[in-house]
Parts: structure tokens; C-alpha cells; sequence
């Protein structure tokens, strides 16, 4: 610990320390009760989001299983080559209690039977359905990443919160209360001192 002197000017200086320290803490720790509940609240849509993959990658899988035994496999790589396409994404940050979240930004992945790269009348139903169930299953995985990574962030922040608020509360602030009480002794020592002395200067 280091050494301060021992006046009555550091014994306040530590006061408004502690009281500063005090003040940050119990801010800290309001902070990690937010972020713990958005963390369980983002839990609960990760949880959902995945049971919707996995439902909409069945019937993506079945549709394809049907079209593959109704129309074989030339017509879905025709079908697949036409309809391919880039889709732009960006990774955008959204701040929330300090907190930097990213954000993927992207259009809407599903598109109408026109906009496929193929003719409406040059494919059956059959393959047009597992265009449509694919690019929900795309979306349903962009959406999933952004829900992800808000709560790996969240997780991660939580951790950074917990360390400062283990270090005010256990380090810092003891630390700084111990001083105070070696102050406040040392000065208690010496007016007990003065007293005796001016109690002996008045009995001479």
C-alpha cells in the first residue's frame, strides 16, 4: 500500500475517493443486473431461432427429397443455376448501455416466383417450393448470427462489468479504508498528544 501523509487534508481526499468509488460501484452493478437481463432475454431468442432452423432446414431438406423424386436432379441444377445470386451484407454496430452490439444489415432474402432468375412456367412446384424453403432457411441463419453475436457480446461484457466491480469492491475500496483508518488513528494519536501536553503546560 502505498504511503500518504497523514493530514487531515488526505483523510478527506480518501473520503471523496471512497464515496467516488462507492458511487461507481453500485453503478457498476446496475449495469451488469441490465445486461444480465437482456443476456437471458437474448438466450431465450437464440433458443427459439435455433428450433426454427432446425424445423425450416426439415422441410427445406423434405421439399428438396420430393423434388429430387418428382423431377430428378437436371432440372433442380437448371433451376439452381438461374436462381443464384450475390447478397450484400454489412456489418453495422448498435450501441445499448455503452455496450457496442453488431448488426447484420442485409434485403430480404426470399423473393417472388418472378424474381428467381427463372420462368414460372420452365419449373414445377415442386422445385419452386425448395427455392421458397432455402431462402428461409438463409434468413432464419443471417438472423440467428445477429442474435449470436449480440449474445457472445453480452457474455463478454458481463465478464469485463464483474472483473471492475471485484476489483472496486475487494481492492480498491479496502484499500483505500485502510488508509483512511491509519490516518484517522495517527491523527486521533496526536490530539490525544496535544491534549496531554497542554494539560501539563497548564500544571506547570
Amino acid at each position: 500500500m502505498e504511503s500518504i501523509g497523514r493530514t487531515r487534508m488526505n483523510l478527506l481526499l480518501l473520503k471523496r475517493q471512497i464515496h467516488v468509488a462507492e458511487r461507481g460501484l453500485e453503478l457498476l452493478r446496475s449495469k451488469r443486473e441490465s445486461l444480465v437481463r437482456e443476456f437471458f432475454t437474448v438466450m431465450d431468442r437464440v433458443v427459439e431461432s435455433r428450433g426454427q432452423m432446425e424445423a425450416s432446414m426439415e422441410q427445406a431438406f423434405s421439399s428438396l427429397a420430393l423434388a429430387l423424386g418428382m423431377e430428378g436432379r437436371a432440372p433442380l441444377r437448371s433451376a439452381g443455376y438461374a436462381a443464384q445470386r450475390s447478397l450484400p451484407i454489412e456489418l453495422a454496430e448498435r450501441n445499448v448501455w455503452g455496450v457496442r452490439f453488431p448488426d447484420l444489415q442485409y434485403p430480404p432474402v426470399a423473393r417472388a416466383l418472378e424474381a428467381r432468375g427463372y420462368a414460372a412456367w420452365g419449373v414445377s412446384t415442386y422445385i419452386d417450393e425448395v427455392a421458397r424453403r432455402f431462402e428461409t432457411v438463409v434468413e432464419l441463419i443471417l438472423r440467428s448470427i445477429t442474435v449470436e453475436l449480440r449474445l457472445k457480446r453480452l457474455g463478454t461484457e458481463i465478464k469485463k462489468v464483474t472483473r471492475r466491480i471485484n476489483a472496486l469492491n475487494e481492492v480498491i475500496i479496502p484499500s483505500l479504508t485502510r488508509q483512511m483508518r491509519v490516518i484517522r488513528q495517527t491523527l486521533e494519536e496526536r490530539e490525544r498528544e496535544d491534549l496531554f501536553r497542554m494539560k501539563r503546560f497548564k500544571s506547570d
